[in-house]
């Protein structure tokens, strides 16, 4: 693990952006085996390029691995983030590292808004995301659909909340629907961060989008909170057109955002979240360390397999219903994941509620219906069971093939369907009566 960051300094003005430059530069020639500098745009005025930086296993096929984009310093005078990624990139060269060189491909973006960090000014849009900023995200969000995608910002003396000046670092859940599970699995994820900043030392705080509303639209002396509060989730990031893809010319009659990720999210169901440093309360070399946590805590989450997940992996595949009964995406790689997990999710109003009954003490009958026209369909139904054994699954009385997993007190089966009409289908499981020998011996 890295124990000394890379910048014991803010860099500052044209002089500061081209020392970061020339760092990156050095990383990328110094790393060959498993780095490469690609240009993903250019500054408003064209004069200044806007690097990414990918990190991955060269020797090992990206056709299996996750995509993470982490984008940085898209705030001018948001000084902090400026030397969160190097560090990332630097954790990213370690030996701890490896296993997510080895199953992802992460691609960071250390400064979105170079024109901005030379001014030391906002230098940016209060109307959703810029158009250099859709240029950037466009050219990598739709060559390479990001799995996660995690947008760093920095706070100084006075920004970000009119209720804590000075001394706040904070992990924003920035999902934008309460669609199947996911602010569940938000929550345990952002709680999971917060944890591994603990022990590195780094008091970070989770707070929704909600909580936002009163940063930046609550009452400074009374603390009231603004009606605005059942907007928020509408107004800090829906506002970012699905169809957009990030690169189509700006919407001024839009409202103000501050996280870029939030399309991304509405249109690949990534997993996104927003990250505040601090630049007033923290060392140079401090905010490096403590912004560097929270990313590796979440890339390493990445790397296992979550208990309602079938695979290793960012918890993202449950695309509508709940736990007990879901559709899930499915496919041989990653990368057919990613596609699946795209057609389903812009489906997902398409179905209907799924229901789950147990009929008698050794059947359990399942329905899904859809009422879309993407023809061919493929997803996954799954439901997690009490019982431990599932013996056949059935439609229309033949048997379908299906697969199980387990967590520590259940067994999901998990049974792909193809649809190819409009209709319902009605999925018998037959399985073993279920008693107490699982609890004893869970318990032995």
């Amino acid at each position: 693990m890295v124990t000394m960051a890379i910048f014991n300094h803010i860099p500052m003005g044209e002089k500061g952006l081209f020392e970061l430059f020339t760092w990156i530069d050095n990383y990328v020639k110094s790393n060959k085996e498993f780095a490469i500098k690609r240009i993903a745009g250019r500054s408003q005025d064209h004069k200044l390029e806007i690097p990414a930086v990918f990190v991955t296993n060269k020797n090992i096929p990206d056709d299996n691995k996750q995509i993470s984009i982490i984008t940085l310093a898209r705030h001018g005078q948001e000084r902090g983030a400026r030397v969160v990624g190097p560090e990332i990139l630097n954790y990213l060269s370690t030996n701890d590292a490896k296993p997510i060189r080895d199953k992802q491909i992460v691609i960071i973006v250390p400064i979105l808004n170079p024109e901005g960090f030379i001014l030391d000014e906002f230098h940016s849009s209060m109307y959703g995301i810029t158009d250099t900023e859709k240029e950037v995200l466009g050219n990598l969000c739709n060559s390479y659909h990001p799995d996660m995608m995690v947008d760093y910002h920095s706070l100084g003396r006075l920004e970000g909340s009119k209720y804590d000046h000075g001394d706040m670092e904070v992990i924003i859940p920035a999902n934008t629907t309460k669609w199947g599970m996911d602010e569940q699995i938000y929550k345990n994820t952002a709680d999971r961060m917060v944890e591994y900043c603990a022990l590195k030392g780094w008091p970070f705080e989770v707070h929704t989008l909600e909580d936002l509303a009163n940063y930046y639209f609550g009452d400074q002396e009374t603390g009231k909170i603004p009606w605005k509060y059942l907007k928020e989730k509408v107004y800090l990031l829906n506002i970012q057109d699905f169809y957009e893809n990030y690169n189509l010319p700006n919407n001024n009659n839009i409202g103000y955002t501050n996280y870029t990720c939030g399309p991304a999210y509405l249109k690949w169901h990534t997993l996104v979240f927003g990250i505040e440093t601090n630049h007033w309360s923290l060392k140079a070399e401090d905010i490096a360390m403590s912004g560097l946590a929270p990313c590796v805590s979440l890339l390493k989450m990445g790397q296992e397999k979550f208990p309602w997940e079938k695979t290793e992996g960012f918890p993202i595949n449950l695309l509508y219903g709940d736990f007990r009964i879901s559709i899930r995406a499915i496919g041989n790689s990653r990368s057919e994941i990613r596609k699946n997990r795209e057609e389903i999710w812009n489906e997902k109003d398409k179905f209907n509620i799924l229901q789950r009954e147990l009929i008698n003490p050794e059947t359990t009958l399942a329905r899904i219906g859809y009422t879309g026209d993407k023809f061919p369909l493929r997803l996954a139904l799954c439901l997690r069971m009490r019982q431990k054994t599932i013996k056949r699954v059935l439609i229309e009385d033949k048997k379908i093939p299906f697969e199980t997993f387990k967590d520590v007190c259940s067994t999901f089966v998990y049974i792909p369907l193809l649809f190819k009409k409009t209709g319902l289908l009605k999925i018998k499981i037959i399985h073993e009566i279920f008693n107490n020998d699982y609890l004893h011996e869970r318990l032995i």
